[in-house]
């Protein structure tokens, strides 16, 4: 394992166990096995490497969520629901347990704001990329004028209603009632439904990116 990384990976473990105010460099220095020096060596300050650590874990989800997508077999709303798990699944691991998730994520908004909004911009756009390959394989039937941008929102406004929701409760919980979730978006897809209200509303006016003829 690279310097760099072994040191992300130490501290991982140091902030989930302390929070980000409480962790110092010294902690996770020790965690790593490396001298304060070493440490300051590869990153300038605790909060250069928190903000290492937030991109590290945001470009893990999206590649947890790739894999996933090339893996997962079944249904539509199986892949669809593969994806979202997977991309979940990085961030949540690495926060079960630890009391001081909200801290963290909180943190990780003040801190890396932009970096983590780039990071969501990107997976939207993969997820919708997936939506497309599937409409055009005709596993995934769309009507009246529904597009695969208009799929993706709905799938992530319904991810944050079943986080909101059902994070509390667990890893697993939360993958069953999101796959609900989906598989529910799709089956209604599938019988003529529209996608309205929430997600045409968050819809650009006048993009045609998505679009399936």
């Amino acid at each position: 394992m690279e310097p760099k990384a072994h040191i992300l990976n130490a501290a991982q473990g140091v902030f989930a166990r302390h929070g980000f105010r409480q962790t110092s460099m010294s902690m996770v220095a020790e965690a790593a096995g490396l001298s304060r020096q070493a440490l300051y060596h590869h990153f300038a300050s605790k909060e250069a490497l928190f903000a290492a650590l937030v991109d590290a874990l945001y470009e893990a989800r999206f590649e947890a969520a790739q894999a996933a997508a090339t893996r997962t077999v079944g249904t539509a709303g199986d892949l669809i629901a593969g994806v979202m798990v997977a991309h979940h699944h990085v961030l949540g691991s690495s926060l079960t347990g630890s009391p001081f998730m909200a801290e963290l994520l909180e943190e990780s908004a003040r801190q890396c704001g932009p970096a983590v909004a780039a990071h969501s911009r990107r997976f939207e756009k993969a997820l919708e990329t997936h939506i497309v390959r599937l409409i055009r394989e005709r596993r995934l039937a769309v009507r009246g004028g529904t597009t695969a941008r208009d799929v993706a929102e709905l799938v992530m406004i319904a991810e944050k209603g079943v986080k909101a929701r059902h994070m509390s409760e667990g890893d697993a919980r939360y993958a069953r009632a999101l796959t609900r979730m989906i598989q529910v978006i799709c089956a209604g897809l599938e019988s003529g439904g529209r996608v309205g209200g929430t997600a045409r509303a968050t819809q650009r006016t006048g993009t045609k990116r998505g679009r399936v003829a």
